[in-house]
């Protein structure tokens, strides 16, 4: 069973972002600095956003004649603040992009930065339960609550698919939307009968002896993206050079968070509050800069499944 409230944002935010772009003039007037084209980037604070930090760190945007911003910021803002021209790019959520794609919203995909592994032991989404839990396989979820970290997000999107595929049946399952810091307390307590959460956020509860019961993304989704590359199809319209330049300077970003996973955890810090004593252990996303064509599809293809979209998804114009 799923709660209600997700729509209501997602419709509550969609009003807000059309009266934002009714008062604003189609994009932001060009801003630079020492001759850079200013770009405001809006991010979350997770270490799939680390390859733009490497990307502004090492220069690559400059390279690219980019003056490149961060706005560290959550899902619904960082949709409104892309469609109102106040950030120009956005490293989002992949199922939120698409919702708002699908709700007529004029945002695009440009690129992708994270994928999903296929290997369940590296992926960083995990299902928990509690010690002693008389969970003991998918299908004893059914009737049960499972906190996600957002309602019609990825997460719950990937760990519909690896319910049905493991043989439960995710329409009996329960999902409650809760801040990933205040799982593990909820699963000790009894509130919730399992977490879906990401790594490192998993470490405290498996230290109180929690169980995994799968790992959706590695299980369903292999290959499916996870972290989306964003624009406005105005600002696409009006600096197609700077949006071409900006994925090439990400795409660097990119291919060295693939190649340097120590510096990927030591650079976290700058955007996420993650205790520093839980990097060391953090299972890292698959860093992925090839075509998002193919992982986009699957996302899609599930989100049409499970109807979290209204209907096929125009992949075409999506990333036009």
């Amino acid at each position: 069973m799923l709660i209600p409230s997700r729509h209501a944002v997602l419709a509550g935010m969609i009003a807000l972002t059309l009266v934002s772009t009714a008062s604003c003039s189609s994009s932001n007037a060009d801003s630079r600095t020492d001759g850079l084209l200013d770009v405001t980037v809006g991010q979350l604070p997770i270490v799939d956003s680390v390859p733009f930090t490497f990307a502004v760190d090492k220069g690559f945007f400059r390279e690219e004649g980019l003056n490149a911003t961060p706005d560290v910021t959550n899902a619904g803002a960082m949709i409104t603040n892309l469609v109102n021209g106040s950030d120009q790019f956005a490293l989002g959520e992949t199922a939120i992009v698409v919702q708002a794609f699908d709700k007529g919203l004029p945002v695009r995909i440009i690129g992708g930065v994270t994928k999903s592994t296929d290997i369940p032991a590296e992926d960083t989404g995990v299902v928990l339960v509690a010690k002693n839990s008389p969970v003991k396989t998918p299908a004893d979820l059914n009737g049960k609550t499972v906190a996600v970290g957002a309602l019609e997000g990825s997460g719950e999107l990937s760990l519909r698919a690896a319910l049905d595929k493991a043989g439960a049946d995710s329409a009996g399952v329960k999902f409650l939307e809760m801040p990933l810091s205040d799982m593990t307390d909820a699963l000790s307590k009894g509130r919730v009968d399992a977490i879906s959460t990401i790594s490192p956020f998993d470490t405290a509860a498996l230290a109180e002896g929690a169980t995994r019961l799968m790992s959706p993304g590695a299980e369903a989704v292999p290959g499916g993206m996870q972290l989306t590359v964003a624009t406005s199809a105005t600002f696409e319209k009006e600096h197609p050079e700077a949006v071409e330049g900006f994925v090439r300077a990400l795409n660097k970003g990119i291919e060295y968070a693939a190649t340097h996973p120590d510096e990927v955890r030591a650079a976290l810090p700058k955007i996420s509050p993650i205790p520093a004593e839980l990097l060391p252990a953090m299972r890292l996303p698959e860093f992925d800069a090839t075509d998002p064509h193919a992982a986009l599809t699957l996302w899609t293809g599930l989100m049409e499944q499970y109807t979290f979209v209204s209907g096929p998804v125009d992949i075409d114009e999506l990333m036009s």
